[in-house]
């Protein structure tokens, strides 16, 4: 080693011991990253904390019993595999998510909507969601028929 690597060593080692004595020490209760300068804010807000507070919703929570059958599907989950017809009535035939099919006809209910109509090709729901401000609203949701894979679909 050189002499001023050794040099520049030593004075490490003195100078070491008294960059430590000099530190501050942190009173309790202090916020991190904030320097200790004695500033008051004189009762303003922080200009970076965020304005949007997030507000409760009316919405129900995930963990809810559902009802059995069609009465416990909610309306993404419904997939229109067949519409049949009876005399002058339609009827949908609706899979849910479980793997079950279930006859749908006009003013059935379902978790969150009603069916409103079905037609030749569709079923039009009457769903009832809340929007962003946690108000619920009803609005039309129409799922059309998808046809079944199969061989000559």
């Amino acid at each position: 080693m050189t002499a001023a690597r050794l040099l520049m060593i030593g004075v490490g080692l003195l100078l070491g011991p008294c960059v430590i004595s000099h530190a501050q020490e942190i009173k309790v209760g202090t916020r991190v990253g904030v320097p200790a300068s004695g500033y008051n804010s004189g009762g303003r807000r922080d200009p970076f904390a965020s304005l949007i507070k997030e507000q409760p919703t009316n919405v129900p929570e995930a963990d809810v019993t559902r009802a059995k059958g069609l009465a416990g599907m909610a309306v993404m989950d419904a997939v229109v595999t067949g519409i049949l017809t009876s005399g002058q009535k339609w009827i949908a035939i609706v899979a849910g998510p479980d793997g079950n099919t279930y006859l749908a006809r006009s003013n059935d209910k379902l978790h969150d909507a009603v069916v409103r109509r079905i037609d030749r090709d569709a079923v039009t729901f009457l769903a009832h969601v809340a929007d962003g401000t946690g108000t619920i609203i009803s609005r039309e949701v129409k799922t059309r028929l998808r046809p079944t894979s199969g061989p000559g679909r």
